[in-house]
């Protein structure tokens, strides 16, 4: 069976959300909004997903972050009501 990951997040600090979006495109997921990304993963990495998160966030405080794993059946069952919205990746733009 394969499965999706939805990686979604609220992080007010712009060094911490980079760190936390730059993590996540390397590990494979796609953003799918602003704050959330999502793609197909095995069971496995997302343990690894979390123990990466966690480090990240470790000396960090104010945010809020929700790893959610579904089978792919369920993902594709998603309804994406949109119309002309391009996600702007205004991370590539972050000074640090």
């Amino acid at each position: 069976m394969s499965y999706f990951a939805l990686v979604i997040y609220d992080i007010r600090d712009n060094r911490l959300r980079f760190e936390i979006a730059n993590f996540l495109r390397q590990v494979g997921l796609s953003r799918i909004q602003k704050s959330a990304f999502a793609g197909p993963i095995k069971p496995s990495l997302r343990s690894e997903i979390e123990a990466g998160i966690r480090r990240i966030v470790k000396e960090w405080d104010n945010y809020n972050i929700q790893i959610y794993l579904m089978t792919s059946a369920t993902y594709s069952n998603r309804t994406v009501i949109s119309s002309g919205y391009i996600i702007e990746d205004d991370d590539k733009n972050l000074l640090i």
